[in-house]
């Protein structure tokens, strides 16, 4: 890993590293304060007092372990004269100015750049173990969804069913949430990242659940949309509309298959309906240690999606104060297609439960 991120180095001697989960990604460390600096040659590894004995058990035997203390402004300077670093790549998505203005005072003589998401990028393809964590975490995700069946009734607000989500996601022996569910209820689900309220559910009310957890860090990611009667005929055609985009878009996954064409497949079947104009927030996006990250499905990227990528396909139409439809799956790119570990049930009849 180390020689994978020692090789996208451009215009600088070392990369210093600050943001948390990428910290957690090389290290495995999930403290407060942990910091890295990686050079040609060698990794450090910075935190203090409170982690030191933790970060000894944890971090890999790569890093050298530095305890950072009072000493930390007159010891950093001597450790980049040692290692005759003029030159430092920072992460500028994650490193607040100030920090940056303060990490330049006691580096003086260095040239700070920006390292343009380095490690973000390597982060796209997960390792077999990545892959065994975000499937588990989605059969989770899914067991959930089928307890939230059950407990559906008449009169719950979404705040109720939001804590049932929270309880189960431990119950079932997560960290938590990978995000704060969305639940919307009735005109609610035509906002497509509706705020939970403590709106009450009734009867023939459109049920849109965005729902994850985070399991040993890994992220899933899933949205559901219910009828709690059976749907108009505008409620279903929109459904069924959403549904075939979604499966066009799944169908051209493979390694090396085009955004842009992913894209396409999808917003023109929605495009074709007349609801162009109703769908616009991203196609999908890359999960791992955070909910959302690269490769982002934007409609404008034309970059190519590659083999052991995992990424999201979650098209929606929204008819204001009307309702909302999306239905979102996790899918991991392989070499000849790509693979749904996504089992819960979305044709229109799986989507009707009654109250």
């Amino acid at each position: 890993m180390l020689e994978k991120i020692r090789n996208k180095f451009s215009g600088f001697k070392a990369l210093f590293i600050s943001d948390p989960i990428n910290i957690r990604y090389l290290t495995g460390f999930i403290g407060t304060h942990g910091l890295s600096l990686i050079t040609k040659r060698k990794a450090y590894f910075f935190t203090d007092s409170r982690y030191i004995e933790y970060a000894k058990k944890i971090v890999p035997k790569e890093f050298q372990i530095i305890q950072l203390d009072k000493k930390w402004k007159k010891d950093w300077p001597g450790l980049l004269k040692k290692l005759r670093i003029d030159s430092i790549g920072f992460e500028e998505d994650f490193l607040t100015v100030s920090k940056l203005a303060g990490l330049k005072k006691i580096s003086k003589g260095v040239n700070f750049k920006k390292a343009g998401g380095i490690i973000e990028n390597i982060r796209q393809i997960k390792s077999k173990q990545e892959l065994i964590l975000t499937k588990k975490s989605q059969e989770i995700n899914e067991k959930i969804l089928e307890d939230i069946k059950h407990f559906i009734r008449k009169g719950i607000t979404e705040k109720d069913l939001e804590w049932f989500i929270l309880t189960k996601t431990r119950e079932y022996g997560c960290e938590g949430p990978a995000f704060n569910p969305i639940i919307a209820f009735g005109n609610n689900s035509s906002i497509p990242h509706h705020q939970n309220s403590d709106r009450k559910l009734k009867k023939g009310d459109v049920v849109l659940i965005d729902m994850g957890t985070k399991y040993h860090g890994y992220c899933s990611d899933m949205t559901r949309t219910f009828f709690t009667k059976n749907p108009s005929p505008l409620q279903t055609e929109v459904y069924e509309i959403v549904l075939s985009a979604q499966k066009a878009a799944i169908k051209e996954l493979r390694d090396q298959a085009s955004i842009f064409r992913v894209n396409k497949a999808a917003r023109n079947i929605i495009d074709d309906a007349g609801y162009k104009d109703n769908f616009q927030h991203g196609l999908g996006h890359g999960t791992g240690l955070n909910i959302h990250e690269l490769p982002n499905l934007g409609a404008e990227k034309d970059a190519k999606l590659q083999q052991n990528m995992i990424t999201t396909i979650e098209p929606g139409i929204y008819i204001e104060n009307n309702f909302g439809i999306r239905i979102e799956d996790m899918v991991i790119i392989s070499r000849n297609g790509s693979i749904n570990i996504t089992n819960a049930k979305k044709e229109l009849a799986d989507a009707i439960i009654k109250i």
